[in-house]
């Protein structure tokens, strides 16, 4: 609710739950543990509401649902598919910061590189989920091809976009729905880190 802004009854209608049922949990202690009944509908809503840009990610409670409803073996898997450094997952509360340090790890790799340009064809197939999705991966394909970026500038660019290419990722893209929102997401997130980065560079050259 603090951070879409909405009301009990507008967060309970996303969810499938009346407004005054919210409104009795919220006059409950700090930890009160949620009727387990209530808690797939829950996680649903959360996944539909951080593929919208509603909920951020990175939020701790966020966090929380998302590793409740990942099997660890696919983590592990994930990581070093990923090939990111074992200790990345001894801790699934991931920041924003770490999630961007991931992809530099991941983009940093030659391979992975290679992957991302030759499969352009299934990157572009995204484009088709939504405007949201074709921008977001259109302002990271101009990132990799850049004139005017280094390379090493480019990898959280190439991470994002072969993290969106492989099917063994924190979230399974073989769920339905459900594995898409982490690519989303971390496109979102990619692409909101070269927009600050070209406007501190633009504000630089207009001092």
């Amino acid at each position: 609710m603090t951070e879409t802004g909405y009301s009990p009854e507008e967060l309970g209608k996303q969810i499938g739950l009346s407004g005054m049922t919210l409104r009795r949990w919220l006059k409950k202690a700090d930890r009160t543990p949620i009727p387990a009944v209530y808690v797939p509908a829950i996680r649903e809503t959360c996944f539909r509401l951080i593929s919208e840009g509603r909920l951020n990610p990175a939020n701790p409670e966020v966090q929380s649902i998302l590793a409740s409803s990942l099997p660890s073996g696919n983590y592990s898997a994930a990581i070093q598919n990923l090939g990111l450094d074992a200790d990345f997952g001894q801790d699934r509360t991931i920041s924003g910061d770490r999630i961007l340090t991931g992809l530099v790890q991941i983009g940093a790799q030659s391979k992975k590189q290679a992957d991302v340009e030759k499969n352009s064809g299934k990157v572009f197939s995204f484009k088709e989920m939504g405007k949201d999705w074709s921008e977001r991966i259109s302002a990271l394909w101009t990132v990799i091809h850049s004139d005017t970026i280094t390379l090493p500038e480019k990898f959280i660019a190439y991470g994002a976009l072969f993290y969106l290419l492989t099917p063994v990722d924190f979230i399974p893209d073989t769920i339905p729905f459900l594995g898409l929102v982490d690519d989303f997401a971390v496109l979102g997130l990619a692409a909101a880190y070269y927009a600050r980065l070209l406007r501190v560079r633009n504000e630089e050259a207009s001092i």
